[in-house]
């Protein structure tokens, strides 16, 4: 059995209004055609949709359960017909985009409002990658593009990138640590001794990573950087955080940034994306996150 979509939303207005003649005025038609749809549909289904009250109708039981039911029959053919045109223009369904962990989450949530408010049809996923699993996420076809890749592309192949900055990282320790009233640069020697708070690297088919880690020392792994800021602070452990993240609680007097004899380089970070099948959707996303003023963001600069 077939029914239109016009059917449909005639069966709906005439539910609302509950007047055929009101019904027929919205539509442009004259009443006996929208009588007629209402008679085609109750025989085809062999039950009574409406019960008839002089000039105003109301629905039967099994109307009720039509209408309610048919709204998502309705809605679901509503954004056929929308992202079917979306799609033949160019505009992707579903994007999924890599972020690393050490990108300022203030920067994502902003972009992702702007990205909704732009494209409210198209299905955007937003994945966390540590160190070279942000890699391994677009080269693996698990992502699109990819926020804040580190140290270098792997290969140019089918890959379009651009450095968006270099992130700082601080080296700290809680407040009551053994380390936490040095004044001299740090030795490795002397940071052996103390578990350093690391985040496993998420690739599968890239070589691993670690932010830091000494030969010898024990690692200690923990899901997030909140999770690992609260355990500095607790002095269980030491480690490298992002400065963006570290700030704040360096001026509160949370965490002590201490000089090291051997400090870890800022991290060059890259926007990068697929190039087969990039629609409107990721050349937008390109161009937002390039802008000078949101670039710098990302690497933790306001």
């Amino acid at each position: 059995m077939f029914i239109s979509d016009e059917t449909l939303r005639v069966i709906h207005l005439v539910a609302k209004y509950q007047s055929i003649t009101t019904a027929a005025e919205h539509l442009n038609k004259v009443p006996s055609a929208i009588s007629y749809t209402v008679k085609k549909l109750e025989e085809s289904f062999g039950v009574e949709l409406f019960l008839r009250k002089g000039r105003y109708i109301e629905l039967t039981p099994a109307g009720e359960y039509f209408v309610e039911h048919s709204k998502t029959i309705l809605n679901d053919l509503d954004a056929l017909q929308r992202n079917t045109a979306l799609i033949h223009s160019g505009v992707e369904q579903e994007l999924t985009i890599a972020v690393n962990n050490i990108i300022p989450r203030s920067a994502i949530v902003e972009f992702v409002c702007d990205f909704e408010a732009m494209f409210p049809s198209t299905r955007l996923t937003i994945d966390t990658e540590v160190y070279n699993g942000c890699w391994d996420a677009l080269y693996g076809k698990r992502a699109n593009l990819v926020i804040g890749a580190p140290h270098a592309v792997p290969s140019t192949e089918g890959i379009i990138s651009e450095s968006i900055g270099h992130l700082e990282w601080d080296f700290v320790v809680g407040p009551e640590h053994p380390l936490a009233t040095q004044v001299l640069p740090l030795h490795n020697n002397e940071l052996r001794h103390y578990p350093a708070l690391c985040i496993r690297d998420t690739a599968v088919n890239f070589v691993p990573q670690q932010a830091w880690l000494l030969e010898g020392q024990k690692p200690m792994f923990v899901p997030d950087f909140a999770t690992a800021i609260e355990l500095i602070q607790r002095n269980v452990g030491i480690g490298y955080v992002p400065h963006h993240l570290a700030l704040p609680l360096l001026n509160g007097g949370s965490l002590v940034k201490k000089p090291m004899q051997e400090h870890k380089h800022a991290t060059q970070i890259f926007l990068a994306a697929r190039s087969d099948g990039m629609g409107k959707v990721g050349r937008w996303c390109m161009d937002y996150l390039l802008a000078p003023s949101f670039r710098a963001r990302l690497h933790g600069q306001w």
